[in-house]
């Protein structure tokens, strides 16, 4: 596999082909008041962008707080130069504009140690339950197919396919549970 860094003609392609595909027909968020789309008790959730992907965002956008971080300070893969940025939302994006992580949700990608990529439930602990993790919802075929599509995309990108390997070890170390997706 050849590797490369994603470019703002990528990022644009990832967004459109994610645009659309939600993980529920409904919107998911009548079933937990949207929890993951609200900033917090303490206002202080959000999601990390991946590298490259803030050329998706002026950084003047009113239902955004940005925040730079070194990824030395966290736990990010020594191939992830800074700085790193975390966005919060404020409750209210516009859709189109929503961030990778946030269109993905609730799946993430799992690497085995042979290559091959499964996309799984989202293993991190959450400050809230998501319906679509603890319950037995199936997800629109046309979500996880978009967000299949866009992670094979972003794989070709040694920053993120570290990441991605990191998460998936670390896992595998903490025995959690990898529960594939499928349809």
């Amino acid at each position: 596999m050849t590797f490369k860094h994603l470019e703002p003609q990528d990022y644009k392609y990832l967004y459109r082909i994610t645009a659309e595909p939600t993980p529920l027909k409904s919107n998911c968020g009548e079933l937990c008041g949207s929890a993951c789309c609200r900033p917090g008790q303490h206002g202080d959730l959000g999601m990390y962008l991946f590298p490259g992907e803030e050329i998706m965002f002026t950084r003047r956008e009113e239902w955004l707080v940005w925040e730079e971080h070194d990824p030395g300070d966290y736990d990010f893969p020594a191939s992830w130069q800074g700085p790193v940025y975390f966005v919060r939302c404020n409750g209210a994006c516009p859709r189109e504009m929503r961030p990778l992580a946030c269109r993905f949700f609730p799946l993430a990608p799992h690497l085995h140690r042979d290559g091959r990529l499964q996309l799984i439930y989202e293993t991190l602990e959450l400050p809230y339950r998501c319906p679509l993790i603890t319950a037995d919802n199936s997800l629109d075929p046309g979500f996880i197919n978009a967000v299949q599509q866009a992670w094979q995309i972003m794989l070709v990108d040694q920053r993120i396919r570290d990441l991605v390997e990191e998460d998936s070890r670390q896992r595998e170390e903490d025995e959690l549970p990898v529960v594939p997706v499928f349809y």
